[in-house]
C-alpha cells in the first residue's frame, strides 16, 4: 500500500476530479464528492486533504482506471468503505458577515451576506459562524428547512456572544423559524430583538432535537395591538419534541398595556397573552439555566394547549425569574395536562402571589422541589 505524499490544494472542482483520479491510480484513495457547491469544496479543502491522508493509511477498494463521473452515486461510494466515509463526513465551516455577499463561497475570506444563504446550504455536522453585526430580513429573518443528524447537528454560532444581532426592526414577524420535520440544529450566542411575534417559532410540524444556547431574546411583540395571537420569545407546538433552552436571557416580551406608548387597547389580551416560552403540544422540552425578566403580559413559562393536549417530559430547572405580571399570579403557569414534570432549583423573585400557578389539574410523576422564592409562596 502506498502512502500519500504532499498534495497541493486544488483550485477548482475540475482539478479536484483530476486529483481523485491520480489517487485512485496510486491505489490510495478513491472518492467521489457529492454535487455540493464549489464554494463549499474550496472552503473545506484543507480539512478534506487531512481526511484523505488519514484515509490513505487504511486499505481501500473500488478504484477504477478512469476518472469517476461527477454524477456517481455518492451514497453508494461513501458507504462502500470506512475510509471513504471518513473523508465524506468531514464537516464544513461557513462564514457570514455584514460586508459579505451571497454570491461568495462562504469561506472565512469570502463570507456570505445573510444567515439564510448559509442555512440553505449547510448540512449535517456543518457549522455556520456569524460575525458581529446587524442582520435583517423579511417576515422571517431565518427560515430553516435542512436538518442535521444525530451527533452531527447543523450549528449556527455567533462568533462573539451577542455580537451577531437578528434585528426585526419592529417589522419582521420572527427571528428563527423551523420548518416541518427539521431536526438536529443548534443556535448559539445571538442577540434576537425587535420582532413583532416570535423570537423562535417551532410550529413547522414535528420539529425535533433542537438546542438553543446562550442567546439574548428581547423586545418581542412590543406594540399596541388587540390580536389574540400571543407574542413569545419561543413558541412550541405542532408535535415539537426534544427541544432544549440552555443559558439564554429573555426580557421585555409582550404588547403594550393601557397608557404605554400612548396605547389604548379595546381588549384585555395584554393581561395574559404574551410569554417568554410557550409550550403547547410538545414533548421532552427542557428549560434550564435561563434568566427571565420584564415578561409582564403573560408568564415567563406558559404550559397550555387549547386542545388540552398532553405534554410529556417538561423540565424546568436552575432558572432565575425576576419581576411580575401585575395582572396574573405566577412566573410559571401549568394550565394543561403534563406528565413527568420537573420544576427544581429555580429562583423566583417578586412574582405576584406565587412562583407557580396550577389550574386545578393533576400532574402525574411531577417533581417540584428545591425552589426558592422571595417574597410569596411557591404555588
Amino acid at each position: 500500500m502506498r502512502r500519500l505524499g504532499h498534495i497541493r490544494h486544488c483550485k477548482s472542482v475540475h482539478s479536484l476530479s483530476l486529483l481523485r483520479h491520480m489517487l485512485c491510480s496510486l491505489g490510495t484513495l478513491c472518492i467521489s464528492l457529492p454535487p455540493r457547491a464549489e464554494g463549499e469544496i474550496r472552503a473545506s479543502m484543507a480539512t478534506r486533504h487531512w481526511a484523505g491522508v488519514v484515509a490513505s493509511l487504511m486499505p481501500l477498494a473500488g478504484c477504477s482506471n478512469s476518472p469517476p463521473a461527477e454524477s456517481a452515486n455518492w451514497a453508494a461510494v461513501a458507504g462502500a468503505d470506512p475510509a471513504v466515509a471518513l473523508a465524506a463526513a468531514v464537516p464544513i465551516r461557513y462564514y457570514v458577515a455584514p460586508a459579505g455577499s451571497d454570491t461568495n463561497p462562504g469561506s472565512a475570506g469570502s463570507p456570505f451576506r445573510t444567515i439564510q444563504k448559509a442555512a440553505n446550504v449547510a448540512g449535517a455536522g456543518d457549522t455556520v459562524i456569524v460575525r458581529s453585526g446587524r442582520y435583517t430580513g423579511a417576515s422571517r429573518i431565518v427560515s430553516l428547512s435542512r436538518s442535521g443528524a444525530p451527533g452531527n447537528p447543523i450549528t449556527f454560532m455567533s462568533e462573539n456572544r451577542w455580537g451577531a444581532i437578528l434585528d426585526g426592526r419592529g417589522q419582521s414577524q420572527e427571528g428563527w423559524y423551523f420548518d416541518a420535520g427539521v431536526g438536529h440544529v443548534r443556535v448559539e450566542g445571538f442577540e434576537i430583538r425587535d420582532l413583532q411575534a416570535h423570537g423562535f417559532d417551532f410550529y413547522g410540524g414535528a420539529v425535533h432535537d433542537i438546542t438553543i444556547v446562550r442567546n439574548r431574546v428581547h423586545h418581542i411583540g412590543r406594540s399596541c395591538t388587540d390580536t389574540r395571537n400571543g407574542r413569545t420569545g419561543a413558541s412550541l407546538g405542532a408535535g415539537a419534541r426534544r427541544v432544549v433552552f440552555d443559558g439564554n436571557v429573555w426580557h421585555d416580551i409582550g404588547r403594550y398595556a393601557p397608557g404605554e406608548q400612548g396605547c389604548s387597547p379595546r381588549t384585555e389580551y395584554y393581561k395574559n397573552h404574551d410569554h417568554g416560552i410557550y409550550v403547547a403540544d410538545a414533548d421532552g422540552i427542557t428549560i434550564q439555566n435561563n434568566v427571565f425578566y420584564r415578561v409582564a403580559r403573560g408568564w415567563p413559562v406558559h404550559r397550555y394547549s387549547s386542545r388540552q393536549a398532553l405534554s410529556r417530559g417538561l423540565t424546568i430547572v436552575n432558572n432565575t425569574f425576576v419581576g411580575q405580571n401585575p395582572y396574573r399570579p405566577g412566573h410559571i403557569i401549568l394550565a394543561s395536562p403534563t406528565e413527568s414534570l420537573r420544576i427544581e432549583n429555580n429562583i423566583f423573585h417578586g412574582p405576584k402571589t406565587a412562583g407557580l400557578y396550577f389550574e386545578n389539574l393533576q400532574f402525574p410523576a411531577a417533581s417540584v422541589r428545591h425552589n426558592m422564592i422571595h417574597p410569596g409562596v411557591i404555588k
